[in-house]
């Protein structure tokens, strides 16, 4: 048994019955100890020529066998669960003051060597059941001290008394002095082992609600650093990682078990451990992925512990880091819809101002051609070529209208049931018949089934298709390749897929993030809202845009659009 676990056990105690239990049962262990050895090293140094007085050895060993047997069955005893554990504590304590007075009686009563000994029931008492527990030991050790010194005095002892040197006690008042001093001592240890007991309850009351704080704060800490979505790294004086939290695992995708002992600039060369504000890096994950990560860090000043012989750490930090590519990203978009709003706004306000003025500069030059046909070709060439520009200029800008307001006052769809081919072809013809116009060759082959229904907004498909197929007529106007407009409706019947294909000029792969934004083209003869109107229907019907190509192979426009579970059965 480690010398520190001893002290450990006879340190006063907490009201928990197991604790009471294992300190009496200590303090039992503690009473036959100190006789066994009392005595026997007693007797082994024990000279005739030295004034100590010792019983024969058949009364050593009857009085020690007595001890054993009494102690032996104390500490069966106090195993019954169903014991007043306070009151048999009380009953050892008393039993310890008889055992000292029969040592002291035995070994020369006033003269006896052992008298002190009287103090461990009283210290014991103080330790065990506190203030209470002390004084009455030490009343009894006073009474039975006090019955010793008077039967010293009536000259009731042992006859081995005289063998030694004994001095009798003859006078009253040295027998009365030698009763206060212990007397008066006995008490004063009662009281300031009460005293004592009682302190170091309170600071071992105060300490335990302290450790229980601490632990909370601990567990507290602990659920902090595991729950929370924030990656936190640690690393100390030499940038060696010291803790890797949950979070941090999710983000980068490094073990934390990988991760603590090694050096942050070996993994992870982007954060820095500058203190300040606020950083944004790219960070490469585990598994190669790149994200966008926003951290910071700060100084963690963390004390020396001599227990552990570690010094101060002066220049630990603390980083913290978020995954902020999601974020990015939504920023991104409501930047972009903001921009979109805006236009939106100017669009329809552009539109609305240019519309009226248009419709009077095409109806003159209307007017005027038909006087110009009426009169004399001949004379009036120049006018008549001037008129035609007028108008053909008049309708693309009327067009370009059109498609402002189409874009800055998107109507809201009314869904039905129709048959796509039909739809196809009247907008493939309309679309051929606008290209001729603009003596542009244009071949539109259609693959589309002829049963094929679609549920959606007849005429926004219908405008949608006509902007997709426009545009691959002006990209294929040099080469003048046919262009495919083909669809499908998928096995499981919950969506039908639209491919709009050209081998014309194509783009740059550049550019492919920008051909949905608004005024964006790589025309100049256009606004560039062809695209953006067709993200824009698309979208308000739930379904989704691809766009695909290389300044080689042309483009592929792929429209997906939903069927919805719950509808009306076509006609």
């Amino acid at each position: 048994m480690a010398f520190s676990d001893f002290f450990k056990n006879i340190t006063p105690i907490r009201d928990t019955d197991e604790q009471l239990r294992s300190h009496i049962l200590w303090f039992i262990f503690i009473r036959v100890l100190l006789f066994t050895l009392l005595l026997g090293i007693t007797y082994v140094f024990h000279s005739k020529d030295r004034p100590i007085i010792l019983p024969p050895f058949f009364v050593i060993l009857t009085f020690i066998l007595v001890l054993y047997g009494y102690s032996i069955a104390s500490a069966l005893y106090l195993q019954k669960q169903t014991i007043h554990l306070r009151r048999f504590g009380l009953v050892q304590l008393l039993s310890d003051t008889i055992f000292m007075a029969l040592l002291v009686y035995a070994t020369g009563c006033s003269q006896s060597i052992f008298t002190a000994v009287f103090i461990l029931p009283i210290i014991a008492g103080g330790l065990i059941l506190y203030r209470i527990g002390g004084l009455i030991p030490a009343s009894a050790a006073t009474i039975l001290y006090g019955f010793v010194l008077t039967l010293e005095y009536l000259n009731y002892i042992p006859a081995y008394f005289h063998d030694a040197r004994y001095i009798p006690l003859e006078d009253i008042q040295v027998a009365m002095n030698v009763f206060a001093v212990y007397g008066l001592t006995f008490f004063l240890i009662a009281l300031l082992s009460g005293m004592l007991a009682q302190r170091l309850r309170k600071t071992e009351d105060a300490l335990t609600r302290t450790e229980q704080k601490f632990d909370r704060l601990l567990l507290l800490y602990k659920q902090i650093f595991d729950d929370i979505i924030t990656g936190i790294i640690t690393v100390d004086n030499a940038d060696v990682i010291t803790s890797f939290n949950p979070a941090a695992e999710n983000i980068t995708g490094y073990p934390q078990k990988d991760m603590v002992g090694r050096r942050l600039k070996d993994i992870f060369p982007q954060l820095c451990t500058d203190s300040g504000e606020r950083h944004v890096a790219d960070l490469e994950k585990k598994n190669g992925i790149n994200i966008r990560i926003g951290f910071s860090c700060s100084t963690l000043r963390m004390s020396s512990d001599p227990a552990l012989k570690e010094p101060e750490c002066t220049n630990c930090k603390v980083i913290t880091l978020q995954d902020i590519s999601r974020v990015e990203e939504m920023e991104q978009q409501v930047r972009k819809a903001e921009k979109m709003a805006a236009i939106g706004e100017l669009s329809a306000s552009i539109a609305h101002d240019f519309r009226n003025p248009l419709a009077a500069i095409s109806g003159s030059a209307q007017i005027l051609d038909i006087e110009l046909d009426n009169g004399r070709p001949n004379e009036t060439t120049t006018q008549h070529s001037l008129t035609k520009i007028i108008l053909r200029e008049s309708d693309r800008m009327a067009r370009t209208i059109t498609n402002f307001l189409d874009y800055a006052r998107p109507a809201a769809p009314a869904p039905e049931w129709f048959n796509l081919l039909k739809l196809a072809t009247e907008t493939a013809d309309a679309i051929s018949k606008i290209m001729r116009n603009e003596n542009i060759s244009c071949r539109i082959q259609l693959t589309i089934p002829d049963r094929l229904e679609i549920y959606a907004d007849r005429q926004l498909i219908q405008l949608a298709l006509g902007h997709l197929l426009k545009n691959s007529c002006y990209a294929s106007r040099k080469t003048q390749a046919p262009i495919f407009l083909s669809a499908i409706d998928e096995a499981d019947g919950n969506q039908i897929i639209i491919e709009v294909k050209d081998r014309g000029e194509g783009f740059a792969a550049e550019l492919k993030e920008k051909m949905t934004d608004p005024f964006f083209s790589t025309r100049e003869d256009t606004a560039g809202l062809g695209l953006a109107i067709v993200q824009q229907i698309v979208a308000s019907h739930g379904g989704e845009m691809e766009i695909n190509g290389d300044e080689n192979q042309g483009c592929i426009v792929r429209v997906t659009l939903p069927i919805p579970e719950a509808t009306p059965e076509p006609l």
